[in-house]
Parts: C-alpha cells; structure tokens; sequence
C-alpha cells in the first residue's frame, strides 16, 4: 500500500513539473480549426456591367485618359454573401464593413495620394434598406458624394487559400474604371525553438495576404490614373471678376492707426 502511495505522489510530481514546464515556455496545445466553405462571391456581385475577369493583377477599363476625375474622394465597402432562412433557401448579398478597420486600414494603404482626399466605407444602413446589390451601392456612394468607388470582396477557396477581387467605379458616370484580383496560399510560420511567442497571422495566413496584395494593386491603379488624368478646364463663376482695379492690402488696417 505505501509503495503504491509513493508512485502515485512521484506520478502527481512528474506531471505537474511539465506543466509548469509548458507554462514556463509560453506552449499551447494548438487548437484545430475546422474550415467551413462560405457562399463564393462573384464579378456580378461587386460589378454593374459585365467585365473581363482579371487574374492576379489589375486592369484599367477606360480606354482614353479621365479628365478631371482627381482630387477625389473614395468610398470602399466589402460585399459577402449569407444564405437566408426559409424553406427556399437563397443568397442575399450584405456589406461586410467593419468602420474601426476598413477606415484606418484604407485611409493608411492611399495617405501617400495627394490626389485623394479622404477615403471612407459605408455600411448596410446607407443603403436606406435597399439591397447590396452593385447598383444601389453605387447610388449610396453618389449619396455621400463620393467621387470613387470600390466595391470588393474576399472569398475563402480552401482552408489555405484566398482571393480578393473588386471594381473601383466613377461614381458620377456608374462607369467601371478597372478591376482588381489578388490571390494568395497561407504560409508555414518561421519554426522556433522556445515557442514564446505565436506567429503573426497578418504574415502567413492567406486571407491577409490577399488582402495586403488587393490593397498594393488598388495603390498601384489609383497612382497610375492619377498620371494620366487630364487637368479639367475650369471657368470662374459669374460675380468674380473685379469691377475695378485692385488696391493693395494696407497692414495695419487704417481703423487701428492712432495717427494720422
């Protein structure tokens, strides 16, 4: 009986030393995560018109250069699709749009464009209860008088793999001005001896590195349509033009003078 007793006091030792031991080193049992397919989200759904799909790269729709389309402001919404309940089950389109990180995130990817002047997402309840569909997006993005669009989503493949792909519009003509794809696999983090600290999953998981590559070639497109855009000609409103001449700006002003 007391042998018994001293290995069951020796086992008791031995485990809670390599759980102190696991602690110390800052492991985990990694956890297993089953990888659910969603609803895959098409051209048609971030598109107006039909558009020549475009792989891993961009493509600029217009086929003569923008005149006046810069400085502009930019609305950006992510479209994902959901399945509704009832006994006939049908995909309804929603914006997917999270304003604590699409703004920042946006706003950081283009605050190196002079040429626009703010960047910001809208959400489902801009649409003023109408659908997600690409036509009523746009008419949101008129709205709040935006001058660009972009419509884009995310699609999950596989459990390693992910694509972006979106439309960036002119809103005032509800014209396509190019189209966008990214794509990318998920990569095996850096092996550690002492694993203290997790991987990074903005460095190997695909859905953020498809993103961080949409986001490089929506740079890429915006700074190339902004060289080639066209100066508008601009005309002064009636009521600007001097009636007489024009007399040089007295500092001080005469009303604060004390002398003559």
């Amino acid at each position: 009986m007391r042998t018994s007793l001293i290995r069951q006091r020796a086992r008791g030792v031995v485990a809670v030393t390599a759980l102190l031991a696991i602690l110390a080193s800052g492991c985990a049992a990694k956890r297993v995560e089953m990888w659910t397919p969603k609803p895959l989200v098409n051209w048609e759904h971030v598109s107006t018109q039909p558009v020549a799909p475009v792989h891993k790269g961009y493509r600029v729709l217009v086929d003569q250069p923008t005149r006046g389309l810069f400085p502009a402001s930019l609305a950006v919404t992510r479209v994902a699709l959901e399945v509704s309940e009832g006994r006939l089950p049908i995909l309804r389109p929603y914006l997917l749009t999270d304003p604590r990180n699409e703004f920042l995130q946006w706003n950081r990817a283009l605050d190196d464009q002079m040429a626009v002047s703010e960047v910001f997402p809208i959400m489902d309840r801009d649409l003023g209860g109408g659908v997600a569909d690409p036509e009523q997006v746009l008419a949101a993005f008129r709205a709040l008088h935006a001058r660009l669009g972009l419509i884009y989503a995310m699609n999950e493949l596989s459990s390693t793999e992910s694509e972006v792909l979106g439309v960036l519009y002119d809103t005032a003509s509800a014209q396509p001005i190019a189209s966008f794809h990214a794509q990318a696999v998920s990569v095996a983090p850096p092996e550690q001896k002492y694993c203290r600290k997790p991987a990074d999953l903005w460095d190997t998981d695909s859905r953020a590195l498809a993103r961080a590559e949409f986001e490089r070639l929506v740079h890429t497109c915006i700074r190339d349509l902004i060289l080639l855009d066209e100066s508008a000609t601009v005309k002064a409103p009636n009521g600007w033009t001097p009636a007489g001449p024009i007399y040089p700006v007295e500092w001080p002003p005469r009303r604060f003078r004390t002398g003559p």
